[in-house]
């Protein structure tokens, strides 16, 4: 089925709350394998559709990266730069050498939090818990990153993962995920929003019990 920005642009009105468009590699799971020439051309037609936040593969070169930025400026789409580890949670001196890439690489992540009212760059960095110990990695990380005023996105997939997803947003991150009681997962470890409300009620002491015993 081909993109058309109309068709999407009508979808994005229906939904009464902010929208992110993404596209994922092949590598990814679950996704189709599409040539990087005519991904770039779909990236462009999601930023025409109006979205609030296209979601953008941190693999694209600089070049690319900053013309996508451009683009989503030109249509007021923010752009949230995207690393994903769908096996493990690198220690966080790796952590921070990719950091340090993506404020190289990624238009507008320096000092990003000093718009938070209306983030426009946003660095996302996903990682896959291999133990609790691997939410601690990445929390730490998210203080870091918020001392460095980097409006930023910051979890771990999978079960043992489950600390981080829900309580990095109390650790400066913009925002994590879950999902609708009836539908399917987009990532490993994603949760319902009424268990997700429920677990992040309890706070970090409470839940921390109840999560590590899964």
């Amino acid at each position: 089925m081909e993109i058309n920005s109309s068709k999407l642009s009508k979808l994005i009105k229906t939904v009464p709350v902010p929208v992110i468009l993404t596209l994922k590699e092949v590598k990814e799971e679950n996704h189709l394998k599409i040539p990087e020439k005519k991904r770039i051309e779909l990236i462009i037609k999601c930023i025409e559709a109006g979205p609030s936040f296209i979601d953008i593969d941190t693999h694209f070169e600089e070049d690319i990266l900053k013309r996508i930025y451009s683009i989503a400026m030109k249509n007021g789409v923010g752009a949230i730069f995207s690393y994903h580890d769908f096996n493990s949670t690198p220690n966080e001196q790796d952590i921070m050498k990719l950091v340090s890439n993506f404020l190289k690489k990624c238009p507008s992540l320096k000092n990003s939090a000093m718009n938070k009212s209306r983030p426009r760059s946003i660095l996302k960095m996903v990682f896959f818990a291999q133990s609790f110990q691997d939410n601690i990695i990445v929390l730490n990380i998210c203080q870091k990153l918020t001392k460095k005023k980097i409006n930023f996105i910051c979890f771990n997939m999978g079960k043992k993962g489950l600390f981080s997803r829900i309580f990095s947003i109390t650790k400066g991150a913009l925002l994590t995920y879950a999902k609708l009681e009836e539908t399917p997962e987009t990532g490993p470890g994603q949760i319902p929003i009424n268990r997700f409300y429920y677990l992040y009620k309890k706070g970090e002491s409470s839940a921390s019990k109840e999560i590590a015993g899964l």
